[in-house]
């Protein structure tokens, strides 16, 4: 119990801390790693069956996200462009 708050506590305070010093555009990404990794303990070791909704559930999830980095990259790039 003692390392599981542990590990917790210092996940969040790298968490923070890498929001402190990147943008929230930089970090996401890795958050939704979070949901995958989760899905792949769940099916290695509970022997969760994946199922179809849960699948397409994360696609949305992860999309949508990936997707808000992609329209903030292109806009960031359009911006420095339109710039003389």
């Amino acid at each position: 119990m003692a390392s599981l708050c542990l590990t917790g506590a210092l996940g969040h305070y790298f968490l923070i801390r890498a929001y402190a010093v990147l943008e929230a555009l930089e970090v996401q990404p890795l958050i939704y790693l979070q949901l995958l990794f989760g899905i792949a303990v769940a099916v290695v070791f509970f022997n969760e069956a994946l199922t179809w909704n849960m699948g397409v559930g994360a696609f949305l999830v992860v999309g949508s996200g990936m997707f808000s980095v992609w329209r903030e990259h292109s806009q960031a790039k359009r911006s420095r462009t339109a710039i003389p």
